[in-house]
């Protein structure tokens, strides 16, 4: 997996980096110029937001972030959005740039990005970027790290049948999928039990078991999960 990317050291050497021209940089390794984003992929336009209740993306608006390729800058307070259900991340110059010109970003497992403190990476998927996606970084340690992958049910609407009857709009859901990662980039599904979520735990499991009792946490909470992470990253010899 990649090196720790939240250390000052590394953000520091980052902040100093000779940045490219925004134009040369935008029609070059940052766009897949071939492509254009998914915006239509469940039959309702994205952009008619009264039309269905959540959203399909991360954030509904598009926020200032920065680019970078390992330890190297590559773009600086861009626009960005993370398009759950295309598993697309959308990029455009600016706040202000219009959302037509918009594209998403060049898939690599060595481009990242960072949506405010929301940090994402691309996994590929055995080897490859086809079948691979974007996940989010929630929590980095010494022997495995938490990822996020938000995946979106879409519903779709159904119209009154009769003028007496109420109709419903479409819906995203938000159905987060957790990963326990490894250093040799291992990923571990954490299924949405929260006792078969210690069975990740392996040969740790009661041990687990007895932490979360002991500290009354809840698996299936975000938070708690991160702090159990933590907890087994503090442990001396035990891996999963």
């Amino acid at each position: 997996m990649k090196k720790k990317i939240f250390t000052t050291a590394i953000l520091c050497c980052i902040a100093c980096s000779t940045l490219f021209s925004q134009n040369t940089r935008f029609t070059s390794s940052l766009f897949q110029l071939d492509e254009f984003i998914k915006r239509q992929d469940k039959f309702i336009d994205y952009t008619e937001t009264d039309r269905y209740i959540g959203t399909p993306y991360n954030h509904p608006e598009y926020l200032n972030g920065n680019v970078y390729e390992g330890q190297t800058l590559l773009a600086s307070n861009v626009a960005l959005r993370y398009n759950a259900v295309a598993d697309e991340m959308e990029i455009k110059e600016s706040l202000q740039t219009p959302t037509e010109e918009a594209r998403p970003l060049t898939k690599s497992p060595d481009i990242f990005v960072k949506i405010q403190d929301a940090i994402f990476v691309f996994a590929p998927y055995m080897g490859g970027i086809e079948g691979g996606g974007y996940f989010q970084v929630l929590y980095e340690g010494e022997k495995i790290d938490v990822f996020k992958k938000l995946n979106k049910k879409f519903v779709p609407e159904k119209p009154a049948k009769t003028s007496i009857t109420r109709g419903t709009k479409a819906k995203f859901i938000d159905i987060p999928t957790y990963y326990l990662v490894s250093k040799n980039g291992k990923f571990y599904e954490l299924p949405s039990s929260r006792n078969k979520k210690l069975k990740v735990f392996g040969k740790n499991k009661e041990l687990i078991s007895d932490y979360v009792s002991k500290n009354k946490l809840d698996l299936n909470d975000e938070k708690d999960l991160i702090a159990t992470v933590i907890y087994f990253n503090s442990l001396k010899n035990i891996e999963l």
